[in-house]
């Protein structure tokens, strides 16, 4: 463990204590595609333990601008599966779980069964509402992201703390295809994968009820602060279910 974590390990904000956190956590990253790539990556270089990883996909020409665990040799193959391939492979050590799933009302629940923190990587609309729900209602930290153009954003959703649906995550619809700079989604991704790893080794997120947004074309990040909507359905249900 020494020498493949070593240079983290020489970090006193992480350390041999901090190392062995991480390598017993258990994650659940929902996406292998342009966010997920990085996450995955990063986590699985820092010896994230265990990952769960859920995806429906199939590789296509047109997600290797930016989605880089894959080739043209992989085209057409199902993403979750050729993630795992290439990831076990970086390092042998962490245990992946695959899914050839969608994330929908009757499997989330048992998704993020016994997952300390889940990193959404998805363009979906539906499926960030229910992932999001599922976390609030299970008290599991939720990290997500996402990414149109040279734009980005970040933010990290908990019980006490604005929530998707605070943030207006239901109104509109997304582009589809959506445009994506390559560059951008492994920054936002980067940005995932490093709030990952602070909640897991025990730091407080500064995203929390944040809205981290990136501007790639004019180099800037800036951070707004959002406030639990009192008309949040998701909080609603939260409460009464917490209540009884």
């Amino acid at each position: 463990m020494e020498n493949r974590y070593s240079r983290q390990i020489l970090l006193d904000d992480i350390g041999e204590l901090g190392q062995r956190k991480l390598n017993k956590a258990k994650v659940l990253v929902i996406g292998a595609g342009g966010l997920g790539c990085p996450v995955l990556t990063y986590l699985i270089c820092a010896g994230v333990g265990n990952i769960r990883i859920v995806d429906c996909d199939i590789i296509s020409e047109s997600n290797l601008n930016r989605q880089f665990l894959y080739g043209p040799g992989d085209i057409g193959k199902e993403k979750v599966f050729t993630a795992k391939h290439y990831l076990n492979k970086q390092n042998p050590e962490v245990i992946i779980e695959a899914f050839n799933d969608r994330v929908n009302e009757d499997n989330i629940q048992r998704l993020i069964d016994g997952i300390d923190i889940v990193v959404d990587c998805v363009d979906n609309i539906t499926t960030r509402l229910i992932t999001n729900s599922a976390c609030l209602e299970k008290n599991i930290p939720l990290v997500d992201g996402g990414v149109e153009g040279f734009y980005g954003f970040a933010t990290v959703v908990k019980r006490d703390s604005a929530c998707l649906e605070c943030m207006g995550f239901y109104e509109g619809n997304p582009k589809e295809p959506a445009a994506v700079v390559g560059v951008t989604a492994g920054i936002i991704g980067s940005f995932e994968a490093n709030e990952c790893i602070r909640i897991l080794l025990g730091y407080k997120s500064d995203l929390e009820g944040k809205f981290l947004q990136y501007d790639g074309k004019k180099q800037t990040i800036q951070k707004v602060h959002v406030k639990i909507d009192p008309n949040c359905s998701a909080h609603k249900r939260y409460n009464k279910l917490n209540s009884k």
